[in-house]
């Protein structure tokens, strides 16, 4: 298994857990960790999508709660939110998680 796939795996399984608690029903890691990229400081980029509407203060948690199941800063973006000059290319290197 690869890096990429052994850290992917690993994190999947610690944040699966807190994404489905919070109401997240599509989510996938894009970014320098899914492309096998990354370095030592390198944050986790989380794709999501949310069965429903949450608050900012809620969204801001969500991403607290990820960062702190796998020590790392996160970048949590929500799948309609992406900026379209970006969207396929970050679509393109997503590994679904959810």
């Amino acid at each position: 298994m690869t890096n990429r796939l052994k850290y992917i795996t690993e994190t999947t399984g610690k944040i699966i857990p807190v994404l489905k608690e919070n109401n997240v029903t599509k989510a996938g890691i894009f970014g320098s960790f899914s492309r096998g990229d990354s370095r030592k400081n390198s944050d986790v980029d989380i794709l999501v999508e949310i069965k429903k509407n949450i608050s900012l203060l809620d969204f801001v948690d969500l991403k607290l709660k990820l960062e702190s199941k796998i020590g790392r800063r996160v970048d949590l973006v929500e799948y309609g939110a992406i900026k379209p000059l970006l969207k396929k290319r970050i679509l393109s290197e997503e590994t679904r998680i959810i």
